[in-house]
């Protein structure tokens, strides 16, 4: 039964990773439009640079990019799984 535990940990590992993959593409695409990245501060600034990629695609496009729902959603996933995966191996003991 440990096995489900392991099945969500792994889910949540991917989606952050997934996570991470598109605030790196994210960051990207505000370097190439003119917004100075902090490269090595990244994780500290992820939330503006997110608010900030939102902004400027939404002005710029008239909708939201797809990079947003590329983070806000496996970033939310990594953490429904993190705690399902917490509490099942609680359960399971």
């Amino acid at each position: 039964m440990k096995s489900v535990a392991y099945v969500l940990v792994f889910f949540a590992v991917a989606s952050a990773l997934w996570a991470t993959a598109a605030a790196v593409a994210m960051a990207g695409w505000l370097s190439h439009h003119g917004v100075k990245v902090n490269w090595p501060l990244l994780r500290l600034f992820m939330p503006w640079y997110v608010h900030r990629y939102q902004q400027m695609t939404r002005e710029s496009e008239g909708k939201t990019g797809p990079l947003f729902a590329h983070f806000v959603v496996p970033i939310n996933l990594a953490l429904l799984f993190a705690v399902v995966a917490l509490l099942a191996s609680l359960v399971l003991r």
